[in-house]
């Protein structure tokens, strides 16, 4: 299992794609959550911070693909395990976050994000947001 950061680390940084409606209303939920948690957890909408691209080495389109985590360590986290990471660390989503980690339902989840991403991708390409 992944650690909860404390106030002595780095925080966890999640970067998601802001044009995406589904994706900025989710990743706006999860960050009012941490901050009232104190979680440790930060948002970085890639299309306004492009800078946040080059800290986890990836390009917009992987996170307009697929929401990414970089861990206070630096290890980035791409798809399901950025998104579970986001939920072990912020509440009422932590037992989530932890079971979504276990093999069988890592395996499960990741298949089902995957196919979403890929959707929404499709879905707002069609609808011009890039």
């Amino acid at each position: 299992m992944r650690r909860i950061v404390n106030a002595m680390t780095r925080p966890i940084e999640i970067l998601y794609n802001g044009v995406c409606p589904v994706c900025r209303a989710g990743a706006c939920d999860l960050e009012r959550r941490a901050i009232a948690a104190k979680a440790g957890v930060v948002f970085t909408d890639v299309a306004s911070n492009l800078a946040a691209l080059e800290r986890a080495n990836v390009t917009l389109d992987d996170v307009r693909l697929k929401l990414h985590a970089i861990e206070p360590d630096g290890r980035v986290l791409r798809g399901m395990p950025a998104v579970a990471l986001a939920w072990s660390a912020t509440p009422p989503y932590q037992a989530l976050g932890r079971l979504c980690q276990l093999p069988v339902i890592n395996w499960a989840s990741a298949g089902v994000y995957h196919v979403t991403a890929h959707v929404l991708w499709a879905w707002n390409r069609a609808c011009g947001r890039w």
